[in-house]
């Protein structure tokens, strides 16, 4: 038996599907750039949110864009832009699947802030955490648009020479 050689290929799938990861992954980044300029707490936008928030029910102000969560959400919207350069999508998802991170453990510090009270953690939330959440999704489901491998099985071919015993007859 001779065997063909295994070989993969990357295939882009049409322009169509490129289109729409684009439009996905620039849609996904615009809530995210906006949703960090909106309010994310009843007192403080996103801008303005120290980044601790996201480890310990504390929604200080911070004003270093740096050391925000706003700052923090951009940030995931540059990885998410970058990943446009890449044909298989592969950064464009992890930067989706990074601003869902955030937004949970954002969600965690509100239920812990607003008295183990999920109602009111919700409430509280305001409109810039729930365009996080949505920049999250649109980028993670655009990265999905990306090419894919398209992968050759080796397959098995048998050789006219080769005369196959018959042991045990």
């Amino acid at each position: 038996m001779v065997h063909d050689s295994h070989e993969v290929d990357v295939a882009t799938g049409g322009a169509r599907r490129q289109v729409g990861r684009l439009l996905a992954t620039l849609i996904g980044v615009a809530l995210l750039v906006v949703g960090a300029f909106l309010d994310w707490t009843p007192s403080h936008t996103g801008d303005k949110l120290n980044a601790k928030a996201l480890l310990q029910p504390d929604f200080g102000g911070e004003s270093d864009l740096v050391r925000t969560v706003g700052g923090l959400a951009i940030l995931i919207g540059l990885v998410a832009l970058i990943g446009l350069v890449d044909r298989t999508g592969w950064l464009t998802r992890l930067a989706g699947a990074a601003a869902l991170v955030v937004f949970v453990m954002f969600a965690v510090e509100a239920y812990r802030v607003y008295g183990h009270d999920f109602t009111t953690a919700v409430h509280g939330m305001r409109a810039g955490a729930w365009l996080l959440l949505a920049g999250g999704v649109v980028v993670l489901l655009g990265g999905f648009f990306g090419a894919h491998e398209v992968v050759g099985v080796p397959t098995a071919v048998e050789d006219a020479n080769v005369h196959h015993s018959s042991i045990g007859k």
